[in-house]
């Protein structure tokens, strides 16, 4: 029996294509998927790391839905189980310590949270006990993409383009940062034998923000860290303590998101130099 994933191109997917155990998965674009339904055939487990950009920035469209058009497919394979990648922004703020919990009620505020919420209501509602969410915190890897806009993306690029990284918030803000490695090992204990519910996938802890940027900056061998603002801005990190009594899944050492930061820099060092000219 057969895993699928949807989005083959996704950040997510990419490094689960590294992974040993996903040698025989089958990974396929979102249009293909969406299009025809021959790769149902034989697949038990569905995970979609595929999700229309449009959502983010707009009220939700079913339209745009990709994970409700591949649960609607699902619908009528009972035999097959899906997992849902979803956001730990769907909870809104977190409480004053931080600690996001599946039990929390969710008040997103941005659309792309508020998207999440509403598939995931009306991924439930269609597929009940094979449903799979999985909340993920502030994932990150080598992913170079001009215009992204997470914290990760826009530090790895000021750091090759202007040799610093610049902090709009108080360095000492601690918040949920996951290794993509971490992340997809997760993914694929869980995908062995998923179980029904709402998941937390993170570090399991916060790391202050400024402390990723030395990492960074360390790795890549120069570079400042600039702060122009000490707000105390949307600290959180994820309980993993559901996960781990469901998969066995722990939480990442502080030490191995160190490690990761610098080898991180370090690639992003070596990929400058190789664009330099000859002299």
């Amino acid at each position: 029996m057969r895993i699928a994933v949807v989005g083959a191109s996704s950040f997510i997917a990419r490094e689960l294509r590294q992974r040993p155990e996903a040698a025989n998965w089958r990974f396929i674009g979102h249009q293909e998927a969406l299009s025809t339904d021959q790769w149902l055939r034989g697949t038990r487990t569905v995970l979609n790391c595929a999700f229309d950009d449009r959502l983010k920035e707009r009220v939700y469209d079913a339209a745009l839905d990709v994970d409700l058009h591949l649960a609607e497919k699902i619908q009528r394979e009972p035999s097959i189980r899906y997992v849902m990648l979803s956001s730990r922004l769907a909870y809104g703020s977190a409480p004053d310590d931080g600690r996001l919990t599946e039990a929390l009620a969710c008040n997103p505020s941005l659309p792309y949270a508020k998207a999440k919420i509403i598939t995931e209501n009306k991924l439930a509602a269609m597929l009940g006990e094979r449903l799979t969410v999985l909340r993920l915190s502030n994932v990150f890897g080598a992913e170079y993409v001009p215009g992204r806009k997470n914290f990760i993306s826009i530090a790895t690029r000021t750091l090759i383009n202007d040799r610093r990284i610049v902090l709009d918030t108080n360095p000492f803000v601690e918040r949920d940062f996951v290794p993509v490695t971490d992340v997809a090992q997760s993914i694929v204990r869980i995908l062995a034998a998923p179980m029904s519910g709402t998941f937390n996938l993170g570090a399991g802890r916060g790391t202050a923000i400024g402390l990723i940027a030395v990492w960074l900056i360390k790795g890549f061998g120069q570079g400042d860290l600039v702060i122009n603002n000490m707000r105390d801005h949307d600290p959180f990190w994820l309980d993993m303590s559901k996960a781990h009594r469901a998969f066995g899944i722990e939480a990442v050492p502080v030490r191995r998101i160190q490690a990761f930061c610098i080898d991180l820099g370090r690639s992003l060092s070596l990929s400058t130099k190789e664009l330099l000219p000859c002299a």
